[in-house]
């Protein structure tokens, strides 16, 4: 066989030494911010405006929402049509319920133009006497697509081009906490939690006023109808109707290195499908929060108290 011509021939040992050549891809570990907007805290939870056919709705960040749902109120006054061909069913506290979708043309979210198409509707409430005034939920199905930093004394939600690097670190220049042993299941991100003794998996729930605890681990705690029956009971609103459980004190709760002594839970009288309690905004109250669903990673800062 006749000698290669002397470029073709250095072109192919190069091409075979790269090829050789395992070199691991280079991870883009630098932060980009897709978009920011304010954040303010309304009875207990975070609500931000959000532009919907070039009209304002404000809506609560619930991490624990399945999807970005507004109430039929809303709906209505926006005039959205429903679309039956997309049928919702959510099971909620109190039951279950079936609606339609309803279409948009344009949802802005801190200036940037979002390309979604249509939202659920949800035939509930979001509004309260103690200050809430809401028309919906912005959910995991937008959320969760991001890095997000919560900034609750701030008074700012910042979107973040998810991203997953060893040892990354919040953008913030204070100090923060790292909650170790984060998972995800679903669309939902769990975090080990230490409840009198006994350990589970609790749903952060950017969404839940409270802290809620499931009846299974309320039971492995040793906790039995007749102890709650002395507890205060609480009224819950939900998707599907009205429930009551009850609000009960424990020693201690513990989520990762973070330690609340004597915290009050509402107990509820069944189980969530996923995790065993719903950590909420009594927990992240005062903090600031990096969430990270694709990096698995939670950091919160103290609390102003240096809790």
């Amino acid at each position: 066989m006749p000698p290669l011509p002397r470029p073709i021939g250095l072109l192919l040992l190069l091409l075979a030494f790269l090829a050789g050549c395992q070199s691991e891809p280079v991870i883009d570990c630098r932060l980009y911010m897709v978009a920011e907007m304010p954040l303010q805290v309304e009875s207990h939870l975070l609500v931000v405006p959000v532009g919907i056919n070039g009209k304002w709705v404000h809506l609560v960040v619930d991490s624990g929402a399945e999807r970005t749902t507004i109430g039929e109120a809303a709906a209505n006054r926006l005039g959205l049509p429903h679309d039956p061909n997309h049928v919702t069913r959510a099971v909620g506290i109190g039951g279950a319920t079936t609606t339609t979708d309803v279409t948009i043309d344009r949802m802005v979210i801190g200036g940037v133009h979002f390309p979604v198409n249509r939202v659920a509707v949800g035939p509930f409430s979001v509004q309260n006497d103690r200050g809430l005034n809401a028309d919906g939920l912005l959910g995991a199905d937008i959320l969760l697509a991001f890095d997000m930093d919560i900034d609750v004394p701030g008074g700012k939600l910042s979107l973040y081009r998810s991203r997953v690097c060893p040892n990354a670190k919040p953008p913030w220049p204070g100090p923060s906490i790292e909650i170790q042993g984060v998972r995800a299941l679903k669309d939902r991100l769990l975090v080990p939690m230490d409840l009198d003794g006994a350990a589970g998996m609790a749903v952060l729930d950017t969404g839940a006023e409270a802290n809620v605890l499931g009846v299974n681990m309320a039971r492995r705690i040793g906790l039995t109808d007749q102890d709650l029956l002395v507890d205060p009971p609480v009224r819950n609103e939900g998707t599907g109707g009205v429930s009551i459980s009850r609000l009960h004190r424990f020693r201690t709760l513990q989520i990762g290195p973070v330690v609340e002594d004597h915290p009050e839970m509402v107990v509820m009288q069944s189980d969530f499908g996923v995790g065993d309690a719903l950590i909420g905004e009594s927990f992240l109250q005062g903090r600031r929060v990096w969430l990270s669903f694709p990096g698995r990673q939670i950091f919160v800062s103290p609390k102003p108290n240096g809790e």
